[in-house]
């Protein structure tokens, strides 16, 4: 009993790193009972899995992946309850991208890419207004992907980072599950062009990580941003 005690009570990792691990842990012991009890909440927290997994730090390869299902969910449930699910899973992903996004960007075989003239530009420009280039890519079609890098590339600290995305993300979310009962489109066809993207995603990943090399998602999204024109942002 002292040993499963001191194990849970240990730090794992850093103070962030360890609250994450915790809280999954806890919300995953929470939803234990309700999931068999009933079982809409089973498919609620496998869409809040999807949110999750969409979301994360492949999410620059699966660009109009979380739309469909968002309009699927918002078909079975009210599209607001969507929103509010879909919202706490995004933030709770984001919370992590933006440590993975950190860790991957200082790495130090990415200093060219940090100094380069383009990368010190972009930086430049979104500090000038981080909440609001945020809150903007992150209900507009602008590239979301861009942000995550910046904001922990320029030391934006992380919680107004989050605020800005729960102001800009939360109506788009009640938004495509809203249209998703007016939307002419079947749910057959939504599913295929979910499971699609996500087919695509992989292939995407497995072609350019070659054995024996394996690279971060935030690296690939540094890659990407320094061949991006600051006016994308």
């Amino acid at each position: 009993m002292s040993r499963l005690r001191a194990a849970l009570v240990r730090r794992r990792g850093t103070p962030q790193w360890d609250a994450v691990l915790r809280g999954t842990g806890v919300v995953a012991l929470l939803a234990i009972y309700p999931t068999t009890r009933w079982p809409d909440v089973g498919a609620l927290a496998a869409f809040l899995c999807i949110t999750i997994f969409v979301n994360g730090p492949l999410a620059p390869l699966l660009p109009a992946t979380y739309e469909p299902v968002l309009m699927i969910t918002g078909r079975a449930y009210h599209p607001l309850l969507v929103a509010l699910i879909g919202i706490a899973g995004t933030l709770y992903i984001e919370y992590i991208n933006y440590y993975l996004y950190r860790a991957a960007i200082m790495h130090p075989r990415l200093e060219g890419a940090r100094q380069s003239k383009l990368v010190r530009k972009t930086v430049a420009l979104f500090e000038k207004s981080p909440f609001f280039a945020v809150w903007l890519c992150a209900w507009s079609p602008l590239p979301y992907w861009a942000v995550r890098f910046l904001a922990p590339l320029s030391g934006y600290p992380v919680q107004p980072y989050l605020i800005a995305t729960f102001l800009g993300r939360a109506p788009r979310l009640w938004f495509f599950a809203a249209i998703g009962l007016v939307v002419p489109v079947s749910t057959q066809v939504l599913v295929t062009i979910t499971v699609s993207m996500v087919a695509i995603g992989i292939v995407v990943v497995l072609h350019r990580r070659p054995r024996g090399e394996r690279k971060p998602a935030g690296g690939m999204a540094v890659e990407r941003a320094a061949t991006t024109s600051p006016r994308e942002l």
